[in-house]
């Protein structure tokens, strides 16, 4: 045996075509052995041939894993069909370097991880709706256990898909919240409830739930390809995958494949995968990546498509954590070529800790809700070139900031060189990261180094700001950390333009500059020109899935200390899709104590409406799950949001007060508010201040509040100077929640 295998890599050595390092290099010519599958009119039990083919794409791999037992090379071709099954293939000591190529006659190849459901029943709450019994005990997925993740909500931990005729449905979390495109499942009663759209013939439609966690599975194997298939409707948990390769796996081709409407990641390659090729292929609509790499060596992707990803870490307010339209972590000596990433509810590309060894070329990032290109805490050399990066960080209005088409976060030897920047919010490239560096470790050496943003290049690149938007903005360096940086940047002969707005560099933080500027704060750019460029906008063309968003401005709201808290709801639709949305909620009267309220309970799908919601006193301490569901037509989004109830006894009326303009050195007339102990125990009240002079305040308030009880604050404005006199009143107390603070504000004449 151990002939055989030498035997068979000086074969595949002498007969292999002259290529590029990073990519899979498998010689398919060695495959004497074929292999036909039919979904519709083979059998497991026949031989395999064209004319007795057999009917899983399973039986097909037994059948050709014993011919590389053998030495033999198989080509299995696939006809088009339904393949509803996990194909695994597994590897061991005794296989050979004899290679399999899994390949489609014609179009129409899919392996599903999906069943289909049948004996729907009209549910009698509503006739739009249809329910079935529900076999599957899942529960919620395991969260994730790195203690510095963000919150996720329950929707982001579940798995459960549902499609109706190839359309998603969108999960809810109770029968309360179901609207039309929108499916339930209670585990409890064993029932699945769906709302179809209308119109749909539930005797002949096709609904089909996704029950199995991956469709492809690969540990250790080597020399295999993957031609012209379709992964879809994998029921995976957060982080995990539809299709996995993994171990000491080399020599992976995927090509013209399609991995598509997922739960959570398309494709997803783990360490310590080495010389594979994902070419020509697709990872859109997946729950949360595209495509994934973790910790793999020599890989070329090229013609790669990754768009509409994370819509399900989106209905849980979950936007960034460890996703991407593409997610590179720790992975070396990557060459990435013709990468498209547009529209994700996420970053575009995320290029996560300990990157080396990478190029990339002929990028297009447009339209992500967060950041175009992330490169965080990477050692570098990262290389990008002839690539565009436009109109990323949609979610600049939804309080995400310093982000924007390129962010570096302590990252070094990060070379652009002629790319084009259009459009970005904030910033069209970005520092920011942790002030004295970062630590990480090379997975391979083991050599761990303290990463401080350095040896950076820009040469040749276009940067084009809209509005308000920067070209360049500072988000932390300074002191050493700017000196570095400073020191060991190389940028020239680029174009920097923003026809609104002159003063658009921002270095280090907290300076605004003109081009001149930031020629005198870096020493660079001496021959780069503040002038407009062509219209960049042609190289940005992406034509998005008609669909749209809902999103909100932060995952986690507070309640203030006046009792109410404020979520501020936006939609955004892409391609053709318009209208108005219907916006309802969910969460709320199911606390005792909360109320809630929409701005607007109808709005277009470019607008935004305001969650107002309001505490009574005694509210029990906790963090509450509320969703707002939007729905226009046959489409429904939701977002979940947690509102923390604090434990606390006391309230103010109010947590700002505003003062009409008033004369310098005179009284304006006195606001008040009042502060209440709902408590049962007396509340020790320890000072009352004014920290600012043009403020004045008197109480009845005591050293102590009785229970139930309420006192005044009475609060003059005197203003010292002309202009905005900005100042508050704190109140510190026996409260956990201490101390309570009044923002004011007032102008002086």
């Amino acid at each position: 045996m151990r002939f055989k295998v030498l035997f068979w890599l000086i074969i595949l050595a002498a007969t292999a075509p002259r290529v590029v390092w990073a990519q899979a290099v498998v010689n398919e010519s060695l495959e004497t052995a074929s292999l036909y599958v039919d979904a519709n009119k083979g059998s497991d039990s026949n031989p395999g041939t064209q004319a007795e083919p057999f009917k899983t794409i399973s039986a097909a791999s037994a059948a050709a894993n014993t011919n590389n037992l053998h030495g033999v090379g198989t080509r299995v071709t696939i006809n088009p069909g339904l393949y509803r099954e996990t194909v695994t293939i597994m590897g061991n000591q005794y296989n050979t370097a004899a290679p399999i190529t899994f390949q489609s006659s014609a179009a129409g190849v899919i392996i599903s991880g999906a069943v289909q459901y049948s004996d729907w029943a009209p549910y009698s709450g509503n006739a739009a709706i249809y329910t079935a019994s529900w076999p599957n005990q899942w529960g919620d997925c395991a969260a994730n256990p790195d203690p510095t993740s963000p919150y996720e909500q329950e929707i982001v931990l579940r798995r459960e898909i549902i499609f109706v005729n190839g359309n998603l449905l969108t999960q809810v979390m109770t029968l309360g919240q179901m609207q039309a495109g929108s499916f339930f499942v209670n585990e409890t009663s064993g029932r699945v409830y769906i709302w179809p759209a209308a119109g749909t013939d539930m005797n002949t439609a096709d609904v089909e739930v996704g029950t199995l966690p991956q469709t492809l599975h690969v540990v250790n194997r080597t020399n295999l390809v993957f031609r012209g298939l379709t992964f879809q409707y994998a029921a995976s948990c957060r982080d995990n995958t539809s299709v996995y390769v993994a171990g000491n796996s080399q020599n992976i081709l995927f090509v013209n494949d399609n991995f598509v409407w997922n739960n959570a990641v398309g494709l997803h390659l783990f360490e310590p995968v080495t010389h594979f090729t994902v070419e020509n292929s697709v990872a859109n609509h997946n729950g949360q990546s595209g495509m994934m790499s973790v910790e793999t060596k020599y890989g070329l992707w090229q013609g790669v498509t990754t768009s509409f990803n994370n819509w399900r870490g989106a209905q849980g307010s979950y936007y960034y954590w460890n996703s991407g339209g593409i997610h590179f972590f720790s992975d070396h000596d990557q060459t990435i070529s013709g990468l498209t990433t547009a529209n994700n509810m996420t970053h575009g590309v995320h290029f996560d800790t300990d990157n080396a060894n990478i190029t990339m070329t002929n990028l297009l990032s447009a339209q992500n809700l967060a950041i175009g290109t992330a490169v965080e805490k990477s050692e570098g050399p990262i290389s990008i070139s002839n690539s565009n990066f436009c109109g990323n960080n949609l979610g600049l209005k939804y309080n995400y900031l310093y982000q924007g088409g390129l962010a570096l976060r302590n990252s070094e030897l990060v070379t652009l060189t002629n790319n084009t920047f259009y459009n970005n919010s904030t910033s069209q490239i970005i520092v920011i990261g942790q002030k004295g560096g970062i630590e990480i470790t090379n997975w391979e050496t083991g050599v761990t180094k303290n990463l401080v943003s350095q040896n950076f290049t820009h040469t040749g690149n276009t940067l084009e700001a809209i509005g308000t938007q920067q070209v360049f903005s500072d988000g932390y360096l300074g002191g050493t950390d700017w000196t570095l940086f400073q020191t060991t940047l190389n940028s020239n002969k680029n174009t920097w333009w923003n026809g609104s707005l002159s003063t658009a560099f921002e270095v280090p933080v907290g300076q605004i500059h003109p081009l001149t500027g930031w020629q005198t704060a870096t020493g660079q750019d001496a021959n780069s020109s503040w002038a407009q460029p062509p219209d960049a906008s042609g190289n940005c063309g992406f034509v998005p899935y008609a669909d749209f968003w809902l999103l909100s401005d932060n995952p986690v709201y507070t309640l203030s200390q006046a009792g109410s808290a404020q979520v501020i709801l936006s939609m955004l639709p892409f391609g053709s899709f318009a209208g108005t949305a219907k916006l309802t909620l969910d969460g709320i009267k199911e606390v005792p104590g909360l109320s809630g309220s929409l701005s607007l309970t109808s709005a277009p799908v470019n607008g935004s409406s305001v969650l107002t919601v309001k505490a009574a006193d005694g509210t029990a301490p906790g963090a509450y799950p509320i969703s707002v569901i939007a729905t226009s037509g046959n489409v429904t989004k939701t977002v979940t949001v947690t509102l923390v109830v604090p434990t606390t006894s006391v309230r103010i009326s109010t947590v700002s007060l505003t003062f009409a303009d008033q004369k310098r050195s005179t009284s304006s007339p006195v606001q008040d508010f009042t502060l209440t102990n709902f408590g049962k125990s007396a509340l020790p009240v320890y000072s009352i201040t004014s920290k600012n002079s043009d403020y004045t305040e008197t109480n009845n308030c005591g050293s102590s509040l009785a229970a139930g009880s309420t006192c005044t604050v009475a609060v003059t404005f005197k203003p010292i100077a002309k202009g905005t006199r900005p100042g508050n009143i704190t109140i510190v107390d026996g409260d956990p929640n201490s101390p309570q603070v009044v923002t004011l504000t007032g102008v002086g004449d």
